[in-house]
């Protein structure tokens, strides 16, 4: 890893999706495929690991409590966000319910 940390950016993100989406179209309509190619991946490269299976194993497991401090912390973020964002009134459509005989019935008028 560099000094300075990672650098995640939207663009990372999606050129690795746009490079993902070439290979496999698949992944242009269902994320799961995406995450389940990106996973595999590293799985792949982590088979490259010089050292012992133990220490493979080891690596392996840190890299799952990364992925999840990563997308824990997208998460929280993300709904900080929509907290934050007033909410927006609903489309209602304009009108008005008329009275009938039924006063559990009524009839919608559009205004």
């Amino acid at each position: 890893m560099a000094d300075e940390g990672l650098q995640l950016s939207r663009e990372l993100m999606e050129d690795m999706l746009e490079t993902v989406n070439k290979h496999d179209p698949e992944g242009a309509k269902d994320m799961m495929v995406n995450i389940q190619y990106l996973v595999a991946v590293a799985g792949y490269l982590c088979a490259d690991y010089p050292g012992p299976a133990a220490e493979r194993d080891e690596l392996l497991q840190h890299l799952s409590a990364f992925m999840k401090h990563v997308c824990d912390d997208r998460a929280d973020k993300m709904q900080q966000q929509q907290a934050s964002q007033p909410q927006a009134a609903p489309d209602l459509p304009k009108g008005k319910s008329v009275a009938t005989d039924d006063p559990a019935v009524g009839i919608w008028k559009p205004e």
